[in-house]
Parts: structure tokens; sequence; C-alpha cells
């Protein structure tokens, strides 16, 4: 158990688009627990394309995020390089720090003109589209595990293996930084609630507004995890985590649903789009998408041994996966 649990640490990784036009319906009332049962023919995954995102072997984390406007998307891996690409997988730019360190994760501005990367090295930085550094945040004394920009005034927050989560002003100036138990590796932020939500690896979401103070403390039951996002509307949480479930929660804490997607294994990623499909991405290489009852809509196997993301591309209709070593896959619902 133990060499597992540090596998999955060095093998994790995400994407994270947003947006969506598939329908489902309203959440239930109470928490319940779903097993996985007999798809719902009702939806189907078609594979639009697949290539190989970065050449990485043995031990490696790569992660993906689209720009708000669907245009671009984000990879940024172990092998120390981010890569800007089109939404159809053409690459535009690399991005690659000078020393070389691994990446741990990456993502875009609202406005898509500016990216910020999370290094091993413990510094995160700031370029344009084109490549330029445009700054840096060296206020962590271990690795930045994950970044995001959380207001339209480029405010920046990073959380590390410190144990810390930092904010940061678009002047690079620190904000706030709060001291959680264990270490905080997966963000995420929503506009519409104005929170962060940040993971701990001993089961924790703490949400935080943007001047760092803590707003909630969700207990998930689900050991460490690997993978949380916010609903579009920022009503809602989703996570992914050690126990082989899904699981919903409201911004009070409280847990809506339960999927029990694998009874042996890890759900390695989550994603849920604006009209709440959940997408699941877990170590036995299945992509599963789910509406809010918990039904079983459609799952695809490509064969990778192992699936660490997911994500929905934001007119809803697309998915995009990524295997650990390094290939990407865009999908469609249909």
């Amino acid at each position: 158990m133990k060499l597992k649990f540090l596998f999955v640490f060095l093998l994790g990784l995400t994407i994270s688009f947003t947006g969506g036009d598939v329908s489902a319906k309203n959440p239930p009332t109470d928490s319940f627990l779903v097993r996985e049962s007999k798809v719902d023919s009702r939806v189907k995954l078609q594979v639009i394309k697949s290539y190989l995102g970065h050449e990485l072997k043995g031990e490696a984390i790569i992660q993906i995020h689209h720009s708000q406007d669907g245009n671009y998307l984000l990879s940024t891996a172990t092998d120390g390089l981010g890569k800007l690409w089109t939404a159809d997988g053409q690459l535009v730019q690399e991005f690659a720090g000078s020393p070389v360190a691994m990446i741990f994760n990456g993502t875009f501005s609202s406005d898509g003109k500016a990216i910020i990367t999370a290094g091993y090295n413990g510094v995160a930085r700031i370029w344009d589209i084109q490549g330029n550094v445009l700054g840096e945040i060296r206020g962590h004394t271990s690795a930045v595990t994950d970044v995001a920009f959380f207001n339209q005034d480029m405010g920046m927050v990073t959380s590390s293996d410190d144990g810390t989560i930092q904010g940061w002003s678009n002047t690079n100036k620190p904000l706030f930084s709060v001291t959680r138990p264990g270490v905080s590796r997966n963000m995420d932020f929503n506009a519409q609630a104005s929170l962060i939500a940040v993971t701990q690896d001993i089961g924790e979401i703490t949400l935080l507004n943007p001047a760092g103070e803590v707003v909630k403390i969700i207990e998930t039951n689900q050991g460490r995890l690997n993978s949380v996002r916010f609903s579009k509307d920022g009503q809602l949480l989703v996570s992914g985590g050690f126990d082989g479930t899904a699981r919903v929660f409201n911004l009070d804490g409280k847990e809506i649903l339960k999927i029990d997607v694998l009874d042996d294994g890890w759900v390695t990623g989550v994603a849920i789009n604006q009209n709440n499909l959940i997408a699941t991405v877990s170590d036995d290489g299945v992509l599963r998408v789910w509406n809010l009852q918990g039904q079983l809509l459609d799952q695809y196997d490509p064969n990778l041994e192992r699936l660490g993301s997911v994500s929905f591309h934001p007119n809803g209709k697309n998915l995009a996966i990524a295997a650990y070593h390094g290939t990407i896959i865009l999908l469609e619902l249909q």
C-alpha cells in the first residue's frame, strides 16, 4: 500500500477545461452511493484525435488546461516543458525555464493572455503566450504543486509541498499565506462563488476567499484527493480520491452524491460541465461519464494502462483525457 501511494503521488495528472451544454437533472437532496452499472446509451463517446503531447517515461506528471475562450490547450509535464496547442492539437509554442525543472501544473489567466506554471524547483513563472517570462514567484521552500489566477486583476494563488497556500498580487507581492495540515496539491477557482478550493492529502478540501480567509473545511473521507473541480455555477464541488469514489458536495460541505467508480484503485481525475455531467478517469485506464443522479452514460477504454486527468472543453460536448506517458486524446459526446 505504501508503494502504491507513492506511485500515484508521482504520477497524478490533471486536465481542466470549462463549460458544457449537455443536459442533466437537478441533484438529489440526500447523499447516496452509486455503483457502476449498465451503461445508459443516450450518450456516446467518440474519439476525435489522439496525439503524443509529451514523451514521458516512468514516474511522470502531465497536466492540461484549456483557455476560457476554448482556442488553446496548455500542457505541462515533468519533462520540464510547457506546451501551447491549438484546440485541435497543433503545437503553437513551447515554454522551458532556465534551468529546466519539472513542471507540475499550469493554467491560463482569464483573458488568455498569460500563463502561470508550477515548478518542482519551488518557482512559479508567469509567461505571455509568445513564451516570454513576465515574472517569477519565489515564496515557497519546496515544490510548487499547483497554481491559479483568482481574479480579473491577475491575482495568483500557489500551493506547495511546504504545506502553504499563498496569494500574490499582479506585481508578485505577497497577499496571504495559509498553512494547512498535510500537503496541498490541487486547486480550482470559481469566479461565480469567488472561492478557491484546495485539496489536502489528508482528505480535506479547504475553501478560501480571495483574501485568504478560510471559509469552509470539507471532510471528504476519500483519503488523498487527486482532483477537485467546481461546477460552472460555483454551487457544487466534485472530488476524486484514493478510495475509488467521485463525490459531489455543496458549499456547506454536505455530500449529495457518491459514485463508487471502481472497487480496487483510485479516481485520478474529475471534471464537470455547466449542465452537471461528471467525467471521471481512474487508474484502471477507463474514462466514464455520469449524470448527477449517478447513472453511467458511457465509458471509453483507450488501452493505455492508466489515465490521470480529464476535462470538458468549453463547448460542453468535447472532452480531453491524458495518459501518464503523455498521450492526449480528444473526444466528443454524441
